[in-house]
């Protein structure tokens, strides 16, 4: 899997891009370069991003999302197999940021999140991808951070670091069925559960543990002892049973070759995938969905 948030840093010469915080927070004209048709991608970093032509899938185990022109659309850190459409190049405008960034301005400015619905199964529901609603003004806030980029001084950095906590101060206006503050209040509240929710929609993937305490924000000793205590295992075998049980529910439930549902939970091969499926159930995946239920 790619680092896309690591990629895009390594290819400066080809992404016009601006880091404007301790943490790495980093804003960018990204005109996408992926030839392949699929690619599977993670980002340690939440996403805020203007789509200003094309378009792109995003997909997740159970879930697909089709991105357009004009889209303001929120993408949570993780991993997600994008599926590039090739009619016309894509760029987006993109605010890459840690949870820790909307931490410090919510707790300057915790009114921001008044009314804001704290349903825990609302929020374990929440998919990856989220649609924002937006206006002139919210896309004005992006295209004129573009003017930034053009000249890479300390007042710019700073300039776009006000960009965009204007950017997230406006996104949050609108509370109602606005799923952004759910989102933001749970993590600002309840990091148990943000961890757990974390966790568990990136189980299908090739994670390594090191890379999951990377998306975490945690070094890797806080983060396995964070871990075992939430779900009784150390990360790596867990991971291995989940993704187990993510291939016999898609050989179960799907029509997907076995090909495709490697592809899926992140294995190299078809027969990495046959292998260490059939040493847990001791069944190779094709006979395994031949088998009679029961």
């Amino acid at each position: 899997m790619i680092n896309i948030y690591d990629f895009i840093c390594s290819n400066s010469s080809y992404f016009d891009q601006l880091i404007f915080s301790k943490g790495g927070d980093i804003f960018i004209d990204y005109r996408c370069p992926i030839a392949e048709p699929q690619a599977s991608v993670w980002s340690h970093k939440n996403c805020l991003m203007y789509v200003m032509k094309g378009t792109k899938g995003y997909a997740s185990t159970d879930y697909y999302f089709t991105s357009h022109q004009h889209q303001v659309l929120f993408i949570r850190k993780g991993g997600y197999v994008l599926h590039q459409h090739f009619e016309s190049p894509y760029r987006a405008l993109i605010f890459m940021f840690e949870d820790a960034s909307v931490k410090s301005l919510l707790a300057d400015y915790p009114d921001l999140l008044i009314n804001t619905v704290h349903g825990k199964e609302d929020f374990m529901k929440q998919p990856v991808v989220l649609e924002l609603n937006s206006s002139s003004f919210v896309e004005s806030i992006f295209k004129s951070s573009l003017e930034y980029l053009k000249q890479p001084t300390t007042e710019s950095v700073i300039s776009l670091k006000f960009k965009f906590q204007e950017l997230l101060v406006n996104l949050l206006r609108e509370k109602g069925s606005n799923l952004f503050p759910i989102y933001l209040s749970w993590i600002c509240n309840d990091e148990s559960v943000a961890f757990v929710k974390l966790m568990r929609e990136n189980s299908h993937f090739n994670f390594t543990t090191k890379e999951l305490a990377r998306t975490a924000d945690m070094s890797l000793s806080t983060f396995k002892r964070i871990f075992k205590k939430h779900f009784n295992l150390p990360p790596g075998k867990w991971l291995r049973e989940q993704r187990i049980l993510n291939a016999i529910s898609l050989l179960s439930n799907t029509d997907y070759t076995v090909s495709e549902i490697a592809y899926k939970l992140g294995y190299n091969d078809t027969a990495a995938f046959s292998k260490a499926f059939k040493g847990a159930t001791h069944h190779n995946p094709t006979d395994y969905r031949k088998k009679p239920p029961g």
